[in-house]
């Protein structure tokens, strides 16, 4: 089963998104982590399709939606998927959002109570920026590698080959590590093909990440979430003090702890992440 590739124009900014299934059936709307895009949900997508109407959107700055000029903030990303989901009628939907993708909807709901019926937040981090996580060293190891990053390559295979036995790729299934490499560069014409988020977009969201207080934000939402967190050093838990007070400001809250993967879990487990995104919806 193939998208349809389509766009909408709100919050001054053309969003992109992809599209599966017949419009008389439930709607779900995903929406993906920094740097990455759309497709990155094509497996589960095509999944969920059978019985769903299945949305996956680009977020600003990255993918094939507008690359507006000035900061990125991950209020603005929140403002955006809100956006959306009113512009397309598609409130009250199911949504599910990995790392930002779920803050995104989270802060969506806060701002508008209702427009998310059940969320499934898959390893988005409430409280703390996962860049607290790291030593000062690594934080500054890990902007300036995001800044280096190449931009252009000779061609998909070539960026492909480079990527795929780095750490943080490899433990990844093949088809959803594919779709990454599709779905983020856009062809030049010339064989070579270019990333479709600028590195300097994606060290922008990390660093406006440190600076956004989730007790403030995240408060009076109306809808039903689960967390579904990976098996890692440093991993949320049903007791990390962020994790509480979301459960105090939703409707109902619910913690599954995955027992595998990393924070890239719905890239290296896509199976096990939509078993648990099946039995939460279903």
């Amino acid at each position: 089963m193939q998208p349809e590739s389509r766009f909408v124009k709100t919050n001054g900014v053309n969003h992109h998104y992809l599209e599966w299934g017949a419009a008389d059936k439930p709607s779900v709307l995903m929406f993906h982590a920094v740097g990455m895009c759309a497709g990155i949900w094509n497996h589960a997508a095509r999944d969920l399709a059978l019985d769903h109407h299945v949305y996956s959107f680009d977020l600003r700055g990255h993918g094939d939606t507008e690359h507006p000029d000035g900061e990125y903030t991950f209020m603005q990303i929140g403002h955006d998927t809100a956006s959306v989901i009113q512009a397309l009628g598609l409130e009250g939907s199911i949504c599910i959002g990995h790392s930002a993708g779920g803050m995104s909807l989270l802060i969506a709901d806060s701002l508008f109570p209702g427009i998310v019926r059940k969320g499934i937040l898959v390893d988005t981090r409430v409280g703390d920026s996962p860049m607290a996580l790291l030593s000062p060293e690594d934080q500054k190891l890990r902007i300036e590698r995001t800044l280096q990053k190449r931009t252009i390559w000779e061609s998909r295979d070539i960026m492909y080959e480079a990527y795929r036995g780095r750490r943080v790729f490899k433990p990844w299934t093949d088809e959803v590590f594919t779709d990454y490499i599709d779905g983020s560069t856009r062809p030049l014409g010339d064989g070579r093909v270019e990333l479709k988020c600028d590195p300097v977009v994606e060290e922008n969201f990390y660093a406006n990440r440190r600076h956004l207080d989730t007790s403030k934000v995240l408060r009076g939402l109306g809808g039903e979430y689960i967390l579904l967190v990976g098996a890692y050093k440093g991993a949320q838990t049903p007791q990390d003090p962020a994790v509480q007070h979301l459960g105090k400001e939703t409707k109902a809250f619910t913690v599954k702890e995955l027992g595998a993967g990393s924070h890239f879990v719905p890239m290296e487990h896509p199976d096990l992440v939509l078993r648990a995104i099946r039995d939460f919806i279903d």
